[in-house]
């Protein structure tokens, strides 16, 4: 078995929403439950190493003291935290690639004070940039070369701004913008070779691959050829939108091949767990997605990791099939 760690992505663990529950679909008592009771709760999961987290501007998420105590307390780490720099009216037109100058100096005063935070914590975990704001909606709306450049030059002053925090470029082809700057893991490791620092990387988010037609794994052993592979986030989708739903509910080969590639990549950082359950028990949810994971997992054990490699050397779907029918029904 490898030596990956998993975490869950807490700012999905309450309340859910969307455009036509905006009352959100679980209880309203959800809304208020405190930071350490979120963190006992997946403590209780027993299959998690960390928890993702968000930057807050106040409460114990605010307070990188706080955060060290009730995560340690419960066996934890915090696996990377995500600046809030898309779910703001401020930020509807862009943060750190926006047209609008004080628009981008907001954002990366923002994104600063966030690495100042995980600078912080036990472990120094990742900063991610999730830029879902940064992007277009309409043809002849946007100068494309200016918004390639804010980016590249507002990542490289935040690599500068602390070498010893990583960050994380998270591709994504749509939503909310209609068309993401940053929309696929390729787009996001040509930013780090531009940027070209040590400390900027990518983090995969598998539905966002799957929802722009593309192979995980392949994703991955890219990203691993120029040592970027920095976080992982997991999920699964029907590939036309970013459902987010329960980790391998749909897909059984593709999960298997993506263990295998990080096997091969000789991957030992975090998987977050990033589902939204609006309908399930987010715990459970969570716990399933993990207990899934870790059995793909298993299955590059089980079926041999040199197995499999001479199954991708000889490139025949039958035996592939074969392959893995066995190793699930056996």
């Amino acid at each position: 078995m490898s030596r990956i760690k998993y975490s869950a992505i807490i700012g999905s663990l309450g309340q859910t929403s969307d455009r036509f529950m905006r009352c959100g679909y679980k209880d309203p008592a959800s809304d208020k439950v405190e930071f350490a009771d979120v963190v006992k709760n997946l403590e209780k999961m027993q299959v998690l190493d960390g928890a993702d987290l968000y930057q807050a501007p106040e409460g114990p998420l605010s307070r990188p003291d706080t955060v060290n105590e009730i995560l340690t307390g419960s066996g934890l780490v915090a696996s990377s935290v995500l600046p809030q720099v898309f779910g703001d009216r401020a930020w509807q037109r862009g943060s750190i690639a926006a047209a609008d100058p004080e628009t981008r100096k907001k954002a990366m005063a923002l994104i600063r004070q966030n690495i100042d935070f995980n600078a912080t914590l036990v472990g120094k975990p990742s900063v991610n940039l999730w830029l879902g704001q940064d992007g277009f909606d309409y043809p002849l709306q946007t100068d494309y070369t200016k918004q390639w450049d804010y980016l590249v030059k507002s990542v490289r002053e935040l690599a500068d701004y602390n070498p010893e925090v990583n960050l994380t470029l998270e591709g994504k082809i749509r939503e909310p913008r209609n068309r993401c700057l940053v929309d696929t893991t390729m787009t996001a490791l040509l930013v780090c070779m531009e940027v070209d620092r040590k400390n900027v990387g990518v983090a995969i988010d598998t539905g966002h691959v799957f929802q722009a037609q593309q192979s995980v794994a392949q994703n991955i052993e890219v990203a691993a050829r120029y040592n970027k592979l920095f976080m992982i986030h997991a999920n699964d989708n029907y590939n036309m939108w970013d459902d987010d739903m329960i980790v391998g509910s749909l897909r059984l080969t593709e999960y298997i091949e993506m263990f295998y590639s990080l096997r091969k990549a000789g991957y030992d950082g975090f998987i977050a767990v990033d589902i939204f359950p609006y309908r399930e028990n987010s715990y459970l949810a969570t716990r399933e997605s993990v207990l899934n994971m870790k059995a793909y997992d298993g299955m590059v054990d089980k079926i041999g990791f040199d197995r499999l490699k001479d199954v991708i050397e000889n490139g025949d779907p039958c035996e592939m099939t074969k392959v893995v029918r066995e190793a699930v029904f056996a």
